[in-house]
């Protein structure tokens, strides 16, 4: 082989090279992390105007959701029929006071801090509380994110256990 095949062979494989990744979609970590921060933003706005709907449509279809105090709930069904008793019950307003974006091509993941007060219908004090949790986001065919895994607990301890019982 001749230096000057060696050169054509490497100037062809530059090329092509150069064509892939002109093809490659570029990766904007700062768009998807705005992106989500907007989503997230969103899921709480819809929970805290009672729009099931809204926030189901933000969700996967095959969605799990571990909220606190309850059972996991599989799939956009049981979310809406959870999140629909818990918004004929109360008032909800909530808002996301930290959060941490991970982007790793089309999968994300949220860990977020922020407030969510219960007010209930019948009436009653309303009940905030410190909430963090973790958003589990795919990328969907379009190129927007959905979450896939809710999960999330308070920061209020559990009762003093009474002795005995």
């Amino acid at each position: 082989m001749t230096v000057r095949s060696i050169l054509a062979a490497a100037v062809i494989f530059m090329g092509a090279a150069a064509g892939y990744a002109a093809q490659k979609p570029a990766v904007d970590n700062a768009a998807d992390e705005a992106a989500i921060a907007a989503l997230s933003d969103r899921e709480m706005a819809s929970f805290s105007a009672g729009t099931v709907d809204t926030n189901i449509a933000l969700l996967t279809d095959d969605a799990v959701m571990l909220p606190p105090n309850g059972p996991m709930l599989s799939g956009n069904e049981a979310i809406r029929k959870w999140a629909t008793d818990m918004v004929n019950q109360y008032r909800v307003s909530g808002k996301y006071t930290d959060r941490k974006v991970i982007v790793s091509g089309d999968w994300a993941s949220e860990r977020f801090a922020g407030e969510l007060s219960l007010t209930p219908k019948a009436g009653g004090a309303a009940v905030t509380e410190r909430i963090k949790g973790i958003h589990i986001l795919r990328r969907q065919p379009d190129g927007s994110w959905k979450i896939a895994q809710d999960v999330w607990n308070t920061d209020t301890p559990p009762p003093p256990s009474t002795p005995g019982k």
